[in-house]
């Protein structure tokens, strides 16, 4: 078994009374937030601040206190020659508000968007990314001093 962590930020942006949350697409229905590999030697942070700067060019984003998010997962993943091996992955969020509209997609993405809670929610690929999306959704809203 392969054991990886992942690391990103679930940015967001507001325009006029709602929130936009950006997803990338990485192909077919997949869509996601910006999130990649922790390097060694990095903390957790620094591993998300580069992540979103390589996958979007965003170097400007101002990270929320107090939410940090956490979960597991596992997949097969094709080693080479159709041999497959279980992918075990420790993915960590944070949240993340962007003022810059301006995306610069990598080349592991074919498009990015800026959706609302309730379209980002159904173009997220995975159950787990759902309820991560759904979690901070709701921080937002509960936090007294985010006003839309």
């Amino acid at each position: 078994m392969i054991r990886e962590k992942t690391i990103g930020i679930i940015t967001f942006k507001r325009e006029g009374k709602s929130i936009k949350y950006l997803l990338l697409h990485h192909g077919g229905e997949y869509w996601n937030f910006p999130k990649g590999r922790q390097e060694l030697g990095e903390d957790e942070l620094t591993s998300a601040l580069r992540e979103l700067k390589e996958e979007t060019g965003i170097v400007s984003v101002d990270i929320i206190e107090g939410f940090y998010d956490e979960y597991d997962y596992d997949f097969d993943s094709e080693i080479k020659d159709g041999i497959k091996e279980k992918v075990y992955k420790h993915a960590v969020f944070f949240l993340g508000e962007v003022k810059e509209e301006v995306v610069k997609i990598s080349d592991e993405h074919l498009d990015y968007g800026w959706f609302d809670f309730e379209t980002a929610l159904k173009r997220m690929f995975y159950q787990e990314g759902q309820n991560l999306l759904k979690r901070a959704h709701q921080f937002l809203l509960k936090q007294q001093d985010f006003v839309l």
